[in-house]
């Protein structure tokens, strides 16, 4: 891909594809859009600012942030860059392609009935599983997963994707990784409790545990299989 001698450049963009879930119950559906939206481009810049602070440094890689992701397809091909793609896809529900997945296997009804189940064990899923009989079959068919998951965790789904420049198909992907954490206790417990109840605040805990996740992967692949070879080339 490139020798010693090479700078390499790393342009990339941040997007979303995530849809609303309610975040806030006591707000209409117009006020928790807005809301969402809020937050949904605070978490953005985030993830952006997460990446330029914790991405692997070398001097022979030159980092630049893009506008927006329709510019990755204008972009020239180049031997010398790397394209890479961060992708919020799921922010306090999941996100819609593994939403089909679930439902499409029975996923949902699966897990009510394990709850059921499991009743004596004070899982915390038994006050939803009690919960979803007050929801009609179509609700929990369709937007019931959203709703269990929301209600008692903060789920968020971020994904990376690298690729070699080229035109359609022969752009070539080299590293692909996500992350879907559904809370983050360890940034939780110092909060007070009020703070804790917040859907925002478990929403960007679980946005940081994913960054992490999500980034540490980045950088282990930079490192051994890009900027390692061009130390020390065959």
């Amino acid at each position: 891909m490139a020798n010693k001698h090479d700078l390499l450049t790393l342009d990339y963009c941040v997007k979303s594809t995530a849809k609303m879930n309610i975040l806030d119950k006591t707000l209409t559906k117009e006020k928790n859009q807005n809301r969402f939206e809020e937050e949904n481009k605070v978490a953005l810049e985030t993830i952006g600012n997460y990446l330029q602070a914790n991405i692997i440094k070398s001097p022979r890689l030159a980092i630049k942030k893009l506008s927006s992701c329709k510019e990755l397809a204008a972009l020239p091909r180049n031997p010398t860059s790397l394209y890479l793609t961060l992708t919020l896809s799921g922010y306090g529900s999941l996100n819609e392609r593994w939403k089909k997945l679930f439902i499409g296997s029975g996923i949902i009804e699966g897990t009510v009935q394990g709850v059921v189940v499991g009743t004596a064990t004070q899982n915390p899923w038994l006050g939803i599983a009690i919960a979803t009989e007050e929801f009609g079959q179509e609700y929990l068919t369709w937007s019931g997963i959203d709703w269990l998951m929301g209600e008692t965790y903060a789920p968020v789904t971020l994904e990376g994707e690298l690729v070699l420049p080229g035109n359609g198909s022969d752009q070539q992907t080299i590293w692909k990784d996500s992350s879907f954490v559904t809370e983050n206790d360890n940034e939780l417990k110092n909060m007070t409790k009020a703070e804790k109840k917040k859907k925002e605040v478990q929403l960007t805990a679980s946005l940081h545990k994913a960054e992490k996740e999500v980034m540490s992967s980045l950088n282990d692949y930079l490192g051994k299989e890009v900027l390692e070879p061009i130390r020390n080339p065959e």
